[in-house]
């Protein structure tokens, strides 16, 4: 289990719908996956890549083609740019931002690849996983939700998506939690899974309301963990359901349906 000030960074960084798209100047613009994608790069991002030897925009050709073919939609734009630094994932390189009304995707990295270099293969591709499970299911489903259980269960799927269509490693998230810890947190959070506004100190973690949750912290990255577990157990006892069938599948269906119960072990 990673230390407390790295989970610390990185919990900084982590809502990945939430935060604020930046301006930008479009040098370099494609189009991916048969025309679905709209991708635009930006002139630093460009330079950066060009900089460290990376194929940056054969690289975002190539991962949205594998996510189109397993995750179909709408046509949307991405926006590949350098990150503001308080909104990267320290372990990933990355932050991602999808607009909830239209769907739009801007992905961030690392600023100067040479002080930080991220792993530009696995995490560019999960990112975009993420954001694109995401915009599918803004456009063509449900929506991300604003009630805690829906945002819970949309960042699972976009977890469980990311994994599926690049395998490797676990997202840094999904096993934090102990047993002991998400059971005690799930005791918490299940009353309060109709309430709207508890995103940002759900997925995030660390200092939380005493007043809302009956204590003033909360483990790390705790919303992300119990989210991807709950869409976990859901698959497991759903294998023929596929992606696109997920994307619309309401929030609490997904959690009736889970048998997720992590108290009874």
């Amino acid at each position: 289990m990673r230390s407390r000030t790295a989970l610390s960074a990185l919990a900084v960084s982590v809502l990945l719908v939430s935060c604020a798209a930046v301006n930008v100047k479009l040098p370099l613009q494609l189009r991916a996956a048969n025309g679905r994608f709209s991708v635009q790069v930006t002139r630093q991002l460009l330079s950066e890549a060009r900089n460290s030897n990376v194929p940056i925009a054969s690289l975002t050709g190539a991962d949205l083609a594998r996510i189109d073919s397993l995750l179909p939609g709408p046509p949307t734009t991405v926006t590949l740019t350098v990150g503001n630094p308080d909104q990267i994932l320290p372990v990933t390189g990355t932050s991602g931002f999808t607009d909830p009304e239209s769907g739009a995707i801007t992905i961030g990295l690392y600023s100067s690849w040479s002080d930080e270099p991220p792993d530009v293969t696995r995490w560019l591709a999960r990112t975009l996983a993420r954001q694109v499970s995401h915009s599918v299911r803004i456009t063509t489903g449900p929506g991300f939700g604003t009630t805690l259980l829906d945002q819970l269960v949309s960042e699972g799927i976009a977890t469980a998506f990311d994994q599926s269509a690049f395998p490797g490693p676990p997202d840094p998230w999904a096993g934090e939690l102990s047993s002991r810890q998400e059971c005690q947190q799930w005791r918490q959070l299940k009353p309060l899974t109709r309430r709207a506004g508890l995103y940002s100190q759900v997925m995030t973690g660390g200092a939380v309301s005493r007043a809302v949750f009956g204590e003033s912290t909360m483990p790390l990255l705790t919303g992300l963990a119990v989210g991807y577990h709950i869409v976990a157990d859901y698959l497991a006892a759903h294998r023929g359901v596929t992606w696109s069938e997920l994307a619309t599948t309401p929030g609490r269906t997904v959690y009736a349906e889970s048998g997720y119960a992590p108290c009874s072990a």
